[in-house]
C-alpha cells in the first residue's frame, strides 16, 4: 500500500526528500517529515507546501511515492573483512 511506503520514507535515516504523485498527475514535495501528516488509519494525508498551504489527499488517489530530485534510497551493505 502507498501509505506504508510514505511511512517508510518518513522513517528512513538519514531522511531522503521525496514526492507524492496523485493519479491526476499532481506532485507534492516532502522535503522533511514535518511537512506531512498521515491519518491514523491511513485514509488520507496532509502535505504542507513551501507556501505553508495544506493539501489534503485521499490515499486512494495517491499513485506513487518516489525520491525527490534524483535522490536514491541506498541500502547500507556490510563490508567484508
Amino acid at each position: 500500500m502507498v501509505i506504508e511506503s510514505i511511512r517508510e520514507f518518513n522513517r528512513t535515516v538519514p531522511f531522503v526528500p521525496y514526492e507524492v504523485r496523485t493519479n491526476g498527475g499532481e506532485t507534492y514535495a516532502v522535503p522533511h517529515p514535518d511537512f506531512i501528516s498521515i491519518a491514523p488509519r491511513g485514509s488520507f494525508v496532509i502535505i504542507i507546501d513551501k507556501h505553508e498551504r495544506p493539501h489534503h489527499l485521499s490515499a486512494i488517489l495517491i499513485e506513487r511515492v518516489s525520491p525527490l530530485n534524483g535522490h536514491a534510497r541506498h541500502r547500507v551493505r556490510k563490508r567484508r573483512a
